[in-house]
């Protein structure tokens, strides 16, 4: 966000203090948290912080999920993923309990942000199409799409599936370009140039490097300005100008440092330890190698962490110390064994959430469906009985020819009347007296002697 907008919130925001509507002091709050990230985090921190207070004071819950997401991002940014994703959680946790879907989906991409940063590209991509679906389903405005779809491409770029990225880049790229989206447009260019390299154009590459990095210097987007230079270091890395990729790698690190981002700054002094060793300056290469280090093996970044080891194993190969490059050799082995561990076991858990949340879901169907079938027996009970009170009490019967007066004033034959109350069912027959009713004397002579004969 250009200064003069940081400006123009610092002015509502000194307005607003002498106001009482906490619900606008903390939205704004957390629009300068966001606004100031990249151009001085301590600061935006101190005002996703405030923001958070003030919020959970007045029980404002959507601006507490929002400065929990902030206070995320400054963590990421700053590398310490841990705490990052225990403010997403929270955030998440907040979004649930409102039903609010957008927000759920925000968390998702942020948490896969956290696992990108961390060389989780699998969680980080499985995150990233969560959020875009549920964006999609919540039918979102075009723009916020587009920032799904360049995520996903991202990641698709990182796994080398370069035409699947660059599809997803497209997409993107089409909204951006019509909004005259600078910002994001710089972030596109720059990762798209990335997308030729690796294809081996490194004139389109450059092309669209220089692009990006214009935009960036235009609208004062050091962060993105940042990894655009880094990008050049490696691309003139590549075509053997060293001199000119630890320029661009040494303007990358002043910008990483400038923003407080530990990750960005020891990626930056690995690179520019790399290009050293190419000039022959062994000696400098060694301290920016180590120093990168050092700061990977604080955040616990195991991917960088692995680049620094092979950069710093080739420069001691170079100086002749083959006991230092032996060590890092093995340290080098035994961090990419670690790291492949690492997502081994993220990878399990991943897949047991995902199976205790489908047996959950199990679970409440066949509940729901027991319940179901509790309410059919219930209905069918209720009607029974129903039919039974129908039965019972005094029913109006002729004492002559024995039928029955109806609700409705109709006289019905008792078998009738029965039938259609009940599941009673008739069969016909004649009882003794009716039979010398009927047959006379002679029936009932018949049935003694049938009597005796059988005894």
């Amino acid at each position: 966000m250009p200064n003069r907008e940081i400006v123009k919130l610092e002015k509502e925001l000194k307005k607003l203090r002498d106001e009482s509507d906490s619900s606008k002091l903390a939205g704004v709050l957390n629009k300068l948290a966001y606004a100031c990230l990249h151009s001085d985090p301590h600061i935006s921190e101190a005002y996703a912080l405030e923001a958070y207070d003030i919020a959970k004071e007045h029980g404002i819950l959507e601006e507490q999920a929002r400065s929990r997401m902030a206070l995320g991002v400054f963590h990421l940014e700053a590398g310490d993923f841990n705490e990052a994703l225990t403010h997403c959680h929270c955030a998440m946790e907040i979004y649930e309990s409102l039903d609010d879907e957008q927000g759920i989906a925000t968390v998702h991409s942020r948490l896969a942000n956290i696992y990108f940063a961390q060389g989780l590209i699998d969680n980080a991509l499985e995150h990233y199409h969560i959020a875009l679906k549920k964006m999609q389903e919540s039918d979102n405005g075009s723009d916020k799409l587009a920032s799904y779809y360049f995520n996903i491409g991202v990641c698709y770029a990182t796994l080398n599936k370069l035409k699947l990225a660059l599809s997803f880049y497209k997409h993107a790229e089409s909204v951006w370009e019509k909004s005259r989206d600078n910002t994001n447009l710089a972030s596109l260019y720059n990762n798209i140039g990335t997308v030729f390299a690796k294809k081996g154009e490194l004139d389109n590459a450059r092309e669209l490097f220089l692009k990006a990095l214009d935009l960036c210097e235009r609208i004062e987007e050091k962060k993105q300005q940042a990894s655009t230079l880094g990008n050049l270091g490696s691309l003139h890395e590549d075509s053997g100008e060293y001199q000119a990729a630890f320029d661009y790698f040494v303007s990358s690190l002043e910008l990483y440092e400038e923003l407080g981002n530990k990750r960005g700054v020891a990626y930056s002094c690995c690179c520019a330890g790399g290009a050293c060793s190419h000039l022959g300056r062994l000696d400098e290469a060694a301290e920016f190698a180590e120093r990168g280090l050092s700061m990977t093996r604080e955040l616990k970044v195991k991917d960088i962490e692995i680049t620094c080891l092979k950069k710093i194993t080739n420069l001691y190969e170079k100086k002749n110390d083959l006991k230092k490059a032996l060590m890092f050799c093995r340290e080098l082995n035994t961090c990419v064994k670690e790291h492949l561990n690492e997502k081994s076991i993220e990878k399990i858990a991943t897949l047991q959430v995902q199976f205790e949340t489908e047996k959950k879901e199990k679970e409440a169907e066949i509940y729901r469906l027991r319940n179901v079938e509790l309410s059919t027996m219930n209905y069918q009970l209720r009607e029974a009985l129903v039919q039974v009170n129908k039965l019972q009490g005094m029913l109006p019967i002729c004492a002559n020819c024995k039928k029955i007066r109806d609700d409705d004033g109709y006289w019905q034959q008792i078998e009738s009347y029965i039938s259609e109350h009940s599941d009673t069912k008739f069969s016909h027959g004649l009882c003794p007296e009716c039979m010398i009713k009927l047959y006379g004397k002679d029936y009932s002579i018949d049935q003694k002697q049938t009597a005796q004969g059988n005894s």
